[in-house]
């Protein structure tokens, strides 16, 4: 049954949101996670700034020092969970304990600079210090984002790779090997001239 004008029309305009909604996902699930840290990284400037009494040019290095620590170190751990538990063998394995410390390094610079001074300075009530600290490990989620979607990208390139190479398989798409010569052993071997390899000629 034919569509009419309308149902095109409305079908292509359905389409066109569905796809613009699915890009902008994308888009905003790709840039999130690094703005997300910006938030325990402003927390960081300002305590280092104002009650550790660092210039402003290092306090802001800092904070950006401790939080890409942060992150990194939480991707780097899931990416090297990830190879253990495809990796048996102990030879082959990443030292995820150790990205694991990292991390927990990070934990204790992060909460110290951010949750312990406040109680010291006692210049908030204990609920914004607690949100303070809550904020402070933003990294984490941050950091689990960036490597699922790295990983992920990661598996769809690796599965479009091995899907052209069946396409190619199938396909027969193989090197052409050269012409072989066959001699009779009881007649002397003659030469080929160039015309005659390039026609693919045998000598029986």
């Amino acid at each position: 049954m034919k569509s009419n004008i309308l149902e095109r029309a409305f079908g292509w305009l359905s389409d066109t949101i569905n796809g613009g909604e699915r890009a902008m996902l994308d888009a905003l699930s790709a840039v999130v996670p690094y703005t997300t840290a910006s938030i325990p990284a402003y927390l960081t400037f300002t305590h280092t700034r104002d009650n550790m009494n660092f210039p402003d040019g290092i306090a802001m290095l800092a904070a950006f020092t401790v939080e890409v620590l942060g992150v990194t170190a939480v991707s780097t751990a899931i990416r090297f969970w990830q190879w253990n538990k495809n990796h048996k063998n102990e030879n082959e394995k990443a030292p995820f304990v150790l990205a694991v410390g990292t991390y927990t390094f990070y934990i204790v610079i992060t909460l110290s600079v951010n949750v312990i001074l406040e109680v010291y300075t006692k210049t908030r009530a204990p609920a914004v210090i607690w949100a303070i600290g809550l904020f402070s490990l933003l990294s984490f989620p941050s950091g689990v984002l960036i490597s699922i979607r790295a990983q992920f990208g990661e598996m769809l390139e690796d599965k479009r790779e091995k899907a052209e190479q069946r396409k190619a398989e199938r396909k027969g798409q193989r090197v052409p090997t050269a012409p072989r010569l066959v001699y009779n052993q009881d007649t002397q071997m003659p030469k080929l001239t160039e015309v005659d390899r390039k026609n693919g000629e045998t000598f029986q």
